[in-house]
């Protein structure tokens, strides 16, 4: 099994979102921007994004966030879970490569929407072809 680096972060989490505080609570060492390969909507009733693992030339931007040891990362795995509904089935988490600004490759964490829901996107939700979050609210 692939082992993740640390965790990608697209849309509250990121910096200057509204849960960016939960994240810094997880004692991070660092992040970068990054991207992964995915589908992302945006979610208009309940106000956040939406990814979609893809397997296309669609890239997600948004951050690589990193830490000290694979305690610190299961530590803050566990507590993210409870911000992004994954025991209720709201997110799923799945490793996934991520490459960073610089151009280098790392595998991370990634809270994904079920697939089986795509269909449901596709019909409710805002498709953002350049796959970032934070500009589509910048700009909205």
């Amino acid at each position: 099994m692939t082992e993740a680096d640390g965790i990608f972060v697209y849309g509250t989490l990121r910096e200057g979102g509204s849960n960016h505080a939960w994240l810094n609570r997880t004692h991070p060492v660092g992040a970068c921007r990054a991207t992964a390969a995915g589908r992302l909507f945006h979610l208009p009733l309940e106000g956040y994004p939406a990814m979609v693992a893809a397997l296309s030339e669609t890239r997600v931007h948004g951050e690589f966030v990193g830490y000290e040891d694979d305690g610190d990362l299961d530590s803050a795995l566990a507590d993210l879970d409870a911000l992004e509904g994954v025991e209720e089935g709201l997110f799923v988490r799945q490793i996934l490569p991520v490459r960073l600004e610089s151009g280098q490759e790392f595998h991370a964490w990634v809270y994904l929407f079920p697939e089986d829901r795509l269909p449901r996107l596709e019909r409710e939700a805002v498709e953002l072809p350049g796959g970032d979050w934070s500009l589509y609210l910048a700009e909205g």
